[in-house]
């Protein structure tokens, strides 16, 4: 997901660029869509604050510039689409897409897990249930989800090793295994419950899958923040050539 930057339509400011000599109308038309487009992904992290709710910062630095260059006269300003191991098995463009164009959430890693193991059912989805324990940004504990995988030997380990729960004496002394099971109204699973001790709580609820309202205006800030700001960024750049001062990286201001 990504918006494109360039000065079509603006024949005045790219006159006016023609008029320096060399290789600077080009540099200095990179200048300026790469500062417009730094303007944009600022303005974009508010407008993602106030969407998601208690959003982390990897969700709000998720924001990325492809950077224009003298023979590439175009930016893009676009959504981070590779996986790693702190987007739960998912790229946040997975969960910032939904919020833009509207649509159904993505599956975590979790509900693929639980659904390989054959506990969550198919076209089903988790949330936290009343005795789940959130994060400051209001997500379920990785260390919880963790232990509920592992009591349900559904979890996943590294380079050939498993989290599961096992019948080793340390296992059995963390007591995932009897700790977690699933509850069902009738035949039907319905959600994941942890007992310990005189202690019973609905940790996971199974629910269909959310979908989402529109509620990002991504291409419409970035079209707005271009459209106020790319003429004057073309001028402030044209007068930094005439001066000897445009930025020697790709990155402009």
């Amino acid at each position: 997901m990504s918006s494109t930057v360039n000065a079509q339509g603006m024949d005045d400011a790219l006159a006016a660029l023609a008029r320096l000599s060399g290789d600077l109308p080009a540099r200095a038309l990179a200048d300026a869509l790469n500062h417009t487009s730094n303007q944009i992904r600022q303005a974009l992290r508010p407008e993602m604050a106030g969407v998601f709710d208690r959003p982390t910062p990897f969700t709000l630095n998720a924001v990325r510039v492809l950077f224009a260059k003298p023979n590439r006269p175009e930016a893009a300003v676009w959504v981070k689409d590779e996986k790693d191991g702190a987007s739960k098995g998912l790229a946040p463009e997975d969960w910032v897409a939904p919020q833009v164009f509207g649509g159904p959430r993505a599956a975590k890693k979790s509900e693929m897990l639980l659904r390989a193991r054959g506990i969550l059912p198919a076209g089903m989805f988790v949330v936290p249930g009343a005795g789940a324990q959130l994060d400051a940004y209001g997500n379920m504990s990785r260390g919880q989800m963790t232990k509920i995988l592992s009591g349900l030997r559904a979890g996943e380990g590294s380079a050939g090793s498993s989290s599961n729960a096992s019948n080793s004496r340390r296992s059995a002394k963390k007591g995932h295994a009897k700790a977690y099971f699933v509850i069902r109204r009738g035949a039907t699973p319905i959600g994941i419950v942890e007992r310990r001790g005189k202690s019973t709580a609905m940790v996971l609820a199974f629910v269909r899958q959310p979908q989402y309202q529109r509620r990002l205006d991504f291409h419409g800030v970035a079209g707005r923040v271009a459209a106020a700001n790319m003429e004057t960024n073309i001028n402030k750049a044209i007068t930094d050539a005439l001066n000897g001062r445009l930025p020697a990286g790709r990155r402009g201001r």
